[in-house]
């Protein structure tokens, strides 16, 4: 979303390829990258495609970008955890990432994590943001207020941890629904069937309207496991729930500390029975749900492509000095 921002200014022509092996349009191909000055690679990790990043190189500046820690996956994120603990998948992402003319991460940790797998400091931090659209999205009254989470396969440690806050609290609150969007975890919550709402998951990249309209309830979760993948994570849970108007919950480990003012835009939790308490001040208080919903739209406000798509600009004209 940000590179679709940036093609909307002068100076910059951006186009889109898919380079995923199975239920997609044609692999890249090197015919289809000439001509561009810049490659931009999203995680690609196949010795298959070596040869042709390797051969763009003749004429453009190779770009290596990727979100996640890939070399301290944990395996309950077990899709994960098995890809990129194959040897050849370890190899050929760590090479696409040291032949690189830059590797564009998140945060801050993930960018140590790479200049150290990399070799080299040719790194820049691009954090994620949102549209400043999606701050003046209307939300859809629901009957009954809800706590909601989103997130995909790889949280079931994370939502191992607020599954029986979640239904402590619903069982103090009669009032009070659950929504969790993207993965199904309603065996995980065991919570009564008719007070839990699942969203399936909605591409944001296909669908962004749809995708932000569904962050549709009253109280984010943004539970986080304390572990080394979890540290290079960004705050983009936070911040999407913030853009709607929706005070977090969160684990206090860096990614959250780094956007969530504790006690002003959302909680930052230290112990296991903190996630019941703050479910119930901000369940019991109206006025202080409604304040908080608006410092953390102001806290998702900082954080708007259209404010900073000149750190990508300046990243790939960095390329060219």
């Amino acid at each position: 979303m940000p590179l679709r921002e940036l093609g909307l200014h002068d100076g910059f022509e951006v186009t889109f390829a898919d380079a995923s092996d199975t239920n997609h349009p044609p692999i890249v191909t090197l015919d289809m990258l000439r001509g561009f000055d810049v490659v931009t690679a999203q995680r690609w990790n196949k010795h298959d495609g070596l040869g042709t990043w390797r051969r763009a190189a003749q004429w453009a500046k190779l770009c290596y970008e990727l979100d996640d820690d890939l070399w301290n996956v944990t395996p309950e994120n077990f899709n994960a955890y098995i890809l990129y603990n194959r040897p050849d998948i370890q190899d050929a992402t760590q090479h696409a990432a040291e032949t690189a003319d830059l590797i564009t991460v998140t945060t801050e940790p993930l960018a140590q994590v790479m200049r150290e797998v990399a070799g080299h400091d040719r790194v820049a931090v691009l954090p994620n943001c949102i549209p400043e659209w999606v701050t003046r999205l209307p939300h859809t009254l629901h009957r009954r207020p809800r706590v909601g989470w989103q997130g995909g396969a790889s949280h079931g440690v994370d939502i191992g941890q607020v599954a029986s806050p979640v239904r402590r609290f619903l069982k103090r609150f009669g009032d009070w629904d659950l929504q969790l969007n993207g993965q199904d975890y309603r065996e995980t919550f065991k919570a009564p069937r008719d007070r839990v709402f699942w969203v399936p998951w909605v591409p944001v990249y296909e669908h962004a309207p749809k995708y932000y309209a569904s962050i549709n309830f009253d109280i984010g979760l943004a539970p986080l496991w304390p572990t080394s993948f979890a540290r290079s994570k960004s705050a983009i849970k936070a911040i999407e729930y913030g853009a709607r108007g929706i005070p977090t919950i969160a684990s206090d480990i860096e990614p959250y500390r780094s956007v969530i003012t504790h006690g002003v835009d959302g909680f930052l939790v230290k112990h296991d029975h903190e996630w019941l308490r703050y479910l119930s001040e901000l369940a019991g208080d109206d006025d202080l749900r409604e304040k908080m919903g608006e410092a953390a739209q102001d806290m998702a406000r900082r954080h708007l492509i259209e404010d900073h798509w000149q750190d990508w600009a300046n990243a790939y004209r960095g390329l060219f000095r």
